[in-house]
């Protein structure tokens, strides 16, 4: 049977390659992009390699809670698609220089990859139709730096301050943006972990996924151009040498696994890295803070 699945940040790097595989594997696909042009650009490329892939555009710029409410509304008015089974949330920022704000007027970082994903996940839920996945990529840089090659640990605040950009606990240095960004995917297990048992019940399973560190993707986009440069030129070698590194092809691959393989069918509530199960850090496992990110990010997301 042929299923919908949507693919936010599908337009580059691993959502491109995670949405051609499902595409090749016979399923239609829903790229979310916040650029329709770069989606529609993304989606030639995939039927240059796979002819006849099931594809559709979504404009979504997940750093807009009206832009969410928008996409889903006009996803959802159009019953013309295979039912809806997989939603990946994968499209993520990395803020290096300074604070940004989103469109709402929250932090960035937090914004786009936790606040945007949980409205998508809240209006969608209902029309995932069973047996159905939720992954939300999240990564290793959650576990601090002895376990991601001395990436910054999350320091994890209330949810409101963490959507604060004018909170200055962090301030607004590199690393500061560093940990932003470990703390985010600290709050997408999180919510992968309160989601779970949420969803049990309804045949919709959720589980989190780590790419690794993907040298050819695009997180370094804010860093300096000479930095730029010789990152992408070091990136083949630093796949073949540092462990936990991995290319974008093989992430891919591995992330349409979970969103698709009958393997993981009855698995939920669980941390990837690649195909393997995977142990995340014992504060991700804070139920406390995991159901005091759901409330305020109710709140934080409700139409005013």
């Amino acid at each position: 049977m042929t299923t919908s699945i949507i693919v936010t940040g599908a337009s580059a790097g691993l959502g491109e390659i995670t949405a051609g595989e499902l595409a090749a594997a016979g399923h239609h696909v829903i790229l979310a992009c916040r650029s329709a042009e770069r989606g529609e650009a993304t989606a030639d490329r995939i039927r240059t390699r796979t002819p006849g892939a099931g594809l559709e555009v979504l404009e979504l710029d997940l750093a807009s809670l009206d832009s969410v409410r928008t996409a889903a509304g006009k996803l959802l008015a159009d019953t013309g698609r295979p039912p809806l089974h997989g939603l990946v949330c994968n499209a993520g920022v990395q803020v290096v220089n300074g604070v940004r704000q989103s469109a709402d007027g929250h932090e960035l970082t937090f914004a786009t990859n936790h606040l945007g994903h949980f409205l998508l996940i809240q209006l969608l839920a209902d029309h995932i139709a069973a047996p159905g996945r939720i992954v939300l990529v999240s990564s290793e840089v959650h576990q601090g730096p002895l376990k991601s090659m001395g990436f910054p640990a999350p320091h994890w605040q209330h949810p409101e301050a963490l959507a604060d950009p004018a909170q200055t606990e962090l301030g607004d240095s590199a690393k500061a943006g560093r940990v932003r960004y470990a703390t985010s995917k600290l709050a997408n297990l999180y919510l992968t972990y309160e989601l779970a048992p949420r969803l049990a019940g309804r045949g919709i399973t959720v589980n989190a996924f780590d790419p690794g560190l993907m040298p050819e993707t695009g997180l370094d986009r804010d860093w300096p151009a000479w930095m730029q440069r010789i990152y992408h030129t070091t990136a083949p070698l630093l796949v073949r040498i540092l462990p936990g590194t991995r290319t974008v092809a093989r992430s891919g691959g591995d992330l349409a696994w979970l969103a698709t393989s009958p393997d993981v069918a009855d698995v939920t509530g669980t941390y990837f890295s690649g195909r393997r199960r995977r142990a995340s850090s014992r504060q991700s496992h804070d139920t406390a803070h995991a159901a005091q990110l759901w409330e305020v990010s109710e709140e934080l997301v409700a139409e005013r």
